[in-house]
């Protein structure tokens, strides 16, 4: 009997143990399942079908529909007659959906063979009759039509809702060009054709030139036009106009936009604001601003540093400053020639102007491509030098492989050949030089090289010739010019 009562009692624990087994896996079980299943309600129109997962959860029978599913997951909430609903649901959500019904684009296309993109997506269209109709959803699309040897067509449609539009979209062997610009331009030369700008023209795609007039910066303009059927090119309009710099002294210099230039002087420059700075060795600077939206002018008066009282030579003396007998100079370079009585040259060389006596140095001047060696020191011509009476030099001719020539200098001395003789050309005011018809720069000019002869000589200012003559040159001299008045 005993041993019937223990076993009772084992089999009583077994079967408690076996319970406790089940509920554990079963709370385990629930634990899972309510992690993992999210709750869910839709609010869509009555008789719209709800998938989850491409899983149908119901019907909507009045205006809602709930539902547990494991996240996440694609709701769609089809009805016949509507635009199905899409949407990925990631967490508990209550959502409310508006069907909408379709749109429809009924579109005919020449040639009826083309190919049509709606949003980047191929649509079919009947290839006899280049017709395509489809469902759309109302908004903004954009629609590609091609077809080979004829031009892109892209193009914005907007559908409204329920709304059915008919397209007719023919397509083109040519281009719409439209040429616009930030200004009218007339007088443009288009494939053989003066035209205006803005305007639009058919034209074959690949590389085209239009040639503005000629006070555009960029009168030559060459772009390829694409294979579509519209492209926009936008002319470079900037203009040139001139600038016009004159004033006191001849010879200054003008800084614009980091480049120098010599005054007086017409600059074609592009329309633009630029800083102008005007100076000249021994005057103040100045400095001004000018907006260039036409010809414009800049008339400039610079005021000496210092000036220089001529000191009084020997009565039989003259001394002249760039080829001119001056009361007083500006404190600053001059070449300066002292003549005797008879217009003989007694002394040349650069000065400041306060040049008291004849200076005991002798002026030793050599032409282009003669080599002068003084003292070990190398000194290529054009230019002068300043040597002591007696001195002994030693000169090369590289016209002539470097032949060396030992010359003692007692007195003025030039060294040049037919071929390359000197001029020095000067005026009170600064002048273009024309050279037997050729520029060669703007008073003062010093040490031109040109042949011995006759030439003709020509000054020219603000583009008008005020001076003409017929000069001569002469070996062994430093030939120095000035106008006739």
């Amino acid at each position: 009997m005993a041993s019937s009562g223990m076993g009772e009692i084992l089999l009583v624990g077994e079967i408690r143990s076996k319970k406790l087994y089940i509920f554990t896996i079963l709370l385990t079980l629930l634990m899972f399942l309510s992690q993992t299943l999210f709750s869910i309600t839709v609010y869509a129109p009555k008789g719209s079908m709800i998938y989850f997962n491409d899983r149908l959860m119901g019907i909507v029978q009045k205006d809602a529909l709930s539902f547990t599913a494991e996240l996440p997951g694609v709701l769609k909430v089809v009805k016949p007659g509507y635009i199905p609903y899409e949407e990925t649901v990631t967490e508990d959500a209550t959502i409310t959906v508006e069907l909408s019904l379709p749109s429809f684009l009924n579109i005919k296309l020449n040639p009826a063979g083309a190919r049509i993109f709606v949003d980047g997506k191929a649509i079919n269209s009947d290839l006899g009759t280049g017709i395509a109709r489809f469902q759309i959803g109302f908004g903004i699309h954009e629609i590609v039509v091609q077809a080979p040897e004829y031009a892109t067509k892209t193009l914005k449609v907007e559908v409204s809702p329920y709304e059915e539009k008919n397209l007719e979209i023919s397509l083109k062997r040519t281009v719409t060009l439209k040429l616009i610009s930030d200004k009218r331009i007339d007088n443009v030369i288009f494939n053989g054709e003066t035209i205006s700008i803005p305007t639009s023209l058919e034209v074959t795609p690949g590389k085209h030139k239009i040639y503005l007039p000629i006070n555009f910066l960029k009168n030559i303009q060459e772009f390829e036009v694409p294979f579509v059927d519209e492209y926009t090119y936008k002319v470079d309009s900037t203009q040139l106009y001139k600038l016009s710099i004159d004033g006191t002294p001849g010879g200054a210099y003008a800084s614009i936009a980091g480049q120098v230039f010599k005054l007086p002087n017409t600059l074609l420059l592009p329309e633009s604001t630029y800083e102008v700075r005007i100076y000249s060795e021994g005057y103040e600077e100045y400095a001004t601003k000018v907006d260039l939206r036409k010809d414009s002018v800049i008339f400039y008066n610079l005021k000496p540093k210092s000036e220089v009282s001529i000191r009084t030579f020997k009565d039989e003396l003259t001394v002249e400053y760039d080829g001119y007998e001056r009361s007083n100079v500006v404190f600053k370079t001059w070449f300066t020639t002292i003549k005797d009585a008879t217009g003989n040259v007694v002394w040349y060389g650069f000065s400041d102007g306060t040049i008291k006596d004849t200076p005991k140095s002798i002026p030793v001047i050599i032409s282009k491509d003669i080599v002068c060696v003084i003292d070990g020191k190398v000194f290529k011509g054009p230019t002068i030098l300043q040597v002591a009476s007696g001195s002994t030099v030693l000169l090369y001719d590289q016209r002539k492989g470097n032949s060396q020539e030992k010359l003692q200098v007692n007195r003025t001395t030039v060294v040049d050949s037919e071929d390359r003789v000197l001029v020095n050309i000067y005026s009170k005011d600064a002048y273009e030089v024309y050279w037997d018809d050729k520029f060669v720069g703007t008073t003062p000019i010093y040490f031109f090289v040109t042949t011995a002869g006759k030439h003709k000589l020509v000054f020219v200012r603000n583009d008008l010739k005020v001076d003409e003559k017929i000069v001569e040159t002469k070996k062994g001299h430093l030939n120095e010019f000035c106008p006739s008045f």
